[in-house]
């Protein structure tokens, strides 16, 4: 395959490489000691092709981006689950327009159990796959947690009492489901652009959060999203007048979910879209009735992990939040919820945590805990005084990392003169695409790449293998490669090798000086190639005497379909562009 010209069609809006030598100190230290023992560390390090089968199920149109991670990336820290802060993704990716990943990528040889991370509404925070026979397959993981802790410091009790709009089965859904109903891609998509995982929900959306009936209505509601460790359960109420005049005693809570939290994996378990109709209590008759009344106002209650599966009851939980702030135990912030609408898609969210550290509890505030959305009949009896999001659909930017050491024959066309000084070099790259995606386009293609920026560094096999280095304590600002995640396997001899890592330059803490010049920042007349090749030339004096150096580049062109760029991974892609 002739990789040189695979890209000879691409308009370069900008071109820049930048060359520095990493003459810190702490570089000056790692590329100077005794490597000689280790150069065949280098080539005993292979790669191994793995085909992944990787499908969300979301709407047409809903491009998923993930993280891929040799272990499992997510931990629990006081009930609440986050990522770990010492860990980095092997690659990172984004499904085509189905929800599906069905590519080959070359992964570390060592690698065995995959797990994959998403912070996306609307699709399982974490995946697990094993690659078996060059095949990688997920399913959904169920995060477990321990509660003795919390449970022996919080209690359990039944002193507020409920009532149900019907029954449920063991895995909490109810039996009392009335439809189905759809979410565009469009929806999700701004959702998760205004919500993202683990950053406080914007104030705006937190100024109504109870829904007001402005005309007799039929009132249903479907889960949208659960991204919690717990099992919630979702109750509501009705009230009229100015809720500041309403006792929290005397409110009668309704369960709307028994367990608000969508179940993927079994099919009796409740899916995204099930709606539930809401029944109206009516303080006169006692009775519950399909139409909420003009004037009426419905109100949120969290039980925060209410919900036993062992014996399918609902209890107090470890606390009760509720839509209108003033009834929350915090003493400072109180908001619970959101209220917002994506073109009259009307939806609600819930932190169900506390805003405030609580029996060493503490929430982060996103809002997106569980999200549910709310519809009626006739479909405008609540669009009273409820905030729009932005719309999301349409072009949008992601990024892909992938990292890689590599052999410098492998990625480019080398001079014929002094093989003996071109063949020894390597080159370890960070590569990060641009894409372009859209939810208009084909929905079987993975986007275009817009941008691309590598990070490249070029040594001979002695420096290479001394900058492969333990992590020292406290010494985060020499790291340039991870050794633990580099094993050694033995392969064939006559395999091409490929080394990856988790970490490459991102670690570096070298003053880097631009050299640009009025040539640098023209239109390009050569190869990305033969322009690498010039700065190694120009810097081997630093190479020779074992002394790493560093390229960056920078490129801006039209949308290239991905395909174009498949047979490549992984990086680095600059020496394939050419103008």
């Amino acid at each position: 395959m002739n990789t040189k010209c695979i890209l000879q069609n691409s308009l370069w809006n900008l071109v820049l490489l930048l060359l520095v030598s990493c003459s810190d100190t702490d570089l000056k230290e790692i590329g100077t000691g005794d490597s000689y023992g280790r150069q065949n560390a280098i080539a005993e390090i292979g790669a191994q092709p793995v085909m992944f089968n990787l499908k969300y199920d979301v709407p047409d149109g809903y491009r998923v981006s993930f993280e891929v991670y040799g272990e499992n990336p997510l931990e629990t820290q006081g009930g609440l689950l986050v990522k770990k802060s010492n860990l980095s993704p092997i690659f990172t990716g984004i499904t085509n327009g189905r929800g599906e990943y069905m590519l080959s990528r070359l992964l570390p040889e060592q690698a065995g159990d995959l797990y994959v991370y998403s912070s996306y509404i609307g699709v399982p925070s974490l995946l697990y796959g094993r690659i078996a026979n060059g095949t990688a397959d997920f399913k959904e993981v169920e995060q477990s947690r321990d509660d003795a802790e919390t449970k022996a410091l919080l209690g359990w009790s039944d002193n507020f009492p409920y009532l149900k709009l019907g029954g449920w089965n063991s895995l909490g859904k109810p039996d009392y489901i009335t439809k189905k109903e759809d979410v565009s891609s469009s929806i999700l998509k701004a959702i998760n652009q205004a919500f993202p995982e683990w950053k406080s929900a914007a104030p705006e959306y937190r100024k109504r959060t109870d829904i007001y009936v402005q005309k007799d209505a039929q009132i249903w509601v479907s889960m949208l999203h659960s991204g919690s460790l717990f099992d919630n359960v979702l109750g509501y109420f009705s009230y009229k007048g100015d809720i500041k005049d309403v006792d929290p005693a005397s409110i009668k809570e309704i369960i709307a979910f028994p367990r608000a939290s969508i179940v993927r994996l079994l099919s009796s378990g409740l899916k995204a879209g099930e709606a539930v109709q809401l029944k109206y209590y009516n303080p006169e008759t006692g009775r519950l009735e399909n139409t909420f009344p003009q004037g009426t106002s419905i109100g949120w209650v969290l039980r925060s992990d209410g919900y036993n599966l062992l014996n399918r009851t609902i209890s107090d939980g470890k606390f009760r939040f509720y839509s209108y702030p003033e009834w929350n135990p915090e003493s400072g912030n109180k908001s619970h919820t959101v209220l917002f609408k994506k073109d009259n898609f009307v939806v609600v969210g819930f932190e169900d945590l506390p805003n405030e550290r609580i029996n060493l509890l503490k929430g982060d505030g996103d809002c997106n805990d569980l999200m549910f959305h709310v519809s009626s009949y006739p479909a405008d009896a609540i669009t009273y005084d409820i905030p729009e999001i932005p719309d999301g659909s349409g072009a949008t930017e992601e990024t892909e990392d992938v990292d890689a050491i590599q052999q410098l024959s492998e990625v480019m066309d080398l001079p014929s003169d002094d093989p003996d000084f071109w063949n020894d070099l390597w080159i370890a790259s960070k590569s990060t695409l641009n894409w372009n995606v859209s939810d208009q386009e084909n929905l079987d293609s993975y986007g275009s790449i817009v941008g691309l920026k590598e990070e490249l560094i070029v040594a001979n096999s002695r420096t290479m293998n001394s900058l492969i280095v333990e992590q020292p304590v406290n010494a985060a600002s020499s790291r340039i490669f991870v050794k633990t995640t580099i094993r050694r396997t033995k392969t064939a001899t006559t395999e091409k090798k490929r080394i990856f890592v988790k970490t490459t330059v991102r670690g570096m803490t070298v003053e880097v000086e631009m050299e640009v010049d009025a040539y640098a920042m023209s239109i390009r007349k050569n190869t990305a190639n033969e322009e690498i090749l010039r700065k190694i030339l120009s810097s081997r004096g630093k190479i020779d005497a074992n002394e790493p150096i560093r390229i960056t580049v920078e490129m801006e062109f039209d949308p290239i379909p991905w395909e174009q760029f498949e047979d490549l991974v992984p990086g680095p892609y600059s020496p394939h562009i050419v103008e």
